[in-house]
């Protein structure tokens, strides 16, 4: 190793040009691995506020492809979840809700508009992520009289109250005065929108009144008792809803049970897609970087053919001078690969604090891609300097300490 630091020292420029290949790679594969991480991390964060142990019953699949066969479906109603909750024994809580999307949220001073509004009942705390931060959530009393009452969430509080008082205020729904009675905790993932955060709740009496539609289908959601028999608990709610609805057996169901892992499969198709992208791109520079370091190999060994000659003569064995040229290509590239982690790292840290500082995207740089940028410099060192290595250690040393 001694030996190899002299050698590389000897003609710093070189090194560092041919070096260069490999900064580029490591630089460019890490940056990209810590984003797609950091964006898995924060997907899964968001799908997170729906429960690992909430199934969710839907006139449709959330697959994405089979709305036109199910559109003709039944439509959820209020009476099949009641007749539900008093059959299942498997569940911990049932609850009821619906929802509208585009709904214009207005105060006397400011405006949102793109919000969802939901419609809950008196389980809604117990199925979902809605957790409440400042107020209070609904009263029997409000529940059962539609009393015109919201939640509202994070990033609903911020836009239109700048996160002052607003418990007691009133917020006008698509031209409905509605009064602030809660302000939801904070969730976040995927920028707000698909959580709580981004969400208007309101009682599901009060919001039918307001929202409903004779053709508007409710989802159930139902939360397992124990997240270790959750499978027992879908089975069994598929198995009761199909007898609320009178279907015989051998007849498809006409209804949907989801859940958050249909999502995760979604998006884990998505980032492995990206990464097999990523690698292909970063396989390409990694490749470059690999053949500039086995062309300065083969120079190096030609410029140290009456050297190797030498050593021969005195009794280094072939393994000996395959040993060094592999430890040259393995430092120069170890060198290259730390340079590389270096600036991937120094980069990464700058985009968190400045352009993705007040996103839920962070680039995760964990130290797995530490070790994995490592140990690609050292293969493509190894693979790199073999061929050449092999060349100068079958060379003949009389032929070796002729050449000039």
């Amino acid at each position: 190793m001694s030996m190899a630091r002299t050698a590389l020292r000897a003609n710093p420029l070189r090194s560092a040009l041919t070096m260069l290949g490999i900064i580029i790679g490591i630089v460019t594969v890490t940056l990209m691995s810590a984003f797609i991480t950091g964006l898995d991390n924060m997907f899964h964060a968001t799908t997170s506020f729906m429960g690992t142990d909430v199934y969710y019953i839907d006139k449709n699949s959330w697959g994405g492809d089979s709305w036109a066969r199910e559109r003709n479906r039944q439509n959820i109603s209020m009476e099949e979840a009641d007749r539900l909750r008093t059959r299942m024994t498997t569940a911990k809580a049932i609850s009821v809700n619906a929802s509208e999307w585009n709904v214009v949220v207005r105060t006397t001073q400011n405006e949102v508009d793109g919000i969802r509004i939901m419609g809950v009942d008196a389980d809604a705390e117990k199925t979902s992520s809605l957790t409440i931060d400042k107020g209070r959530l609904f009263a029997t009393q409000e529940l059962l009289g539609a009393r015109p009452v919201a939640v509202i969430g994070y990033d609903i509080w911020d836009q239109l109250f700048h996160k002052g008082d607003a418990i007691g205020k009133t917020i006008r729904l698509n031209g409905h005065s509605y009064e602030v009675i809660g302000i939801a905790k904070k969730v976040g993932g995927m920028f707000g929108f698909f959580s709580i955060d981004h969400e208007v709740v309101v009682p599901i009496r009060t919001f039918m009144n307001t929202f409903g539609r004779p053709d508007r289908s409710l989802t159930i959601s139902v939360k397992a008792a124990n997240v270790l028999t959750k499978e027992d608990t879908k089975a069994e709610a598929e198995y009761m809803m199909r007898i609320v609805r009178g279907l015989k057996p051998g007849e498809p169901s006409d209804f949907s049970i989801n859940s958050e892992d249909q999502f995760n499969q979604i998006f884990d198709k998505l980032t492995g897609v990206l990464n097999l992208i990523g690698l292909v791109i970063t396989s390409l520079s990694l490749l470059v970087g690999g053949i500039g370091i086995m062309n300065i190999m083969f120079v190096t060994v030609k410029e140290r053919t009456r050297e190797i000659g030498i050593r021969k003569a005195i009794g280094a064995r072939r393994r000996m001078i395959l040993s060094q040229f592999l430890t040259e290509a393995s430092i120069l590239c170890i060198v290259a690969g730390t340079t590389g982690l270096v600036i991937a790292y120094t980069v990464s840290s700058v985009i968190n604090r400045s352009m993705l500082k007040e996103s839920d995207i962070k680039i995760d740089f964990s130290p797995l891609l530490i070790v994995s940028g490592l140990g690609i410099s050292l293969f493509i060192g190894i693979i790199s300097g073999l061929l050449p290595a092999w060349r100068a250690s079958r060379l003949d040393p009389v032929e070796a300490l002729r050449y000039e």
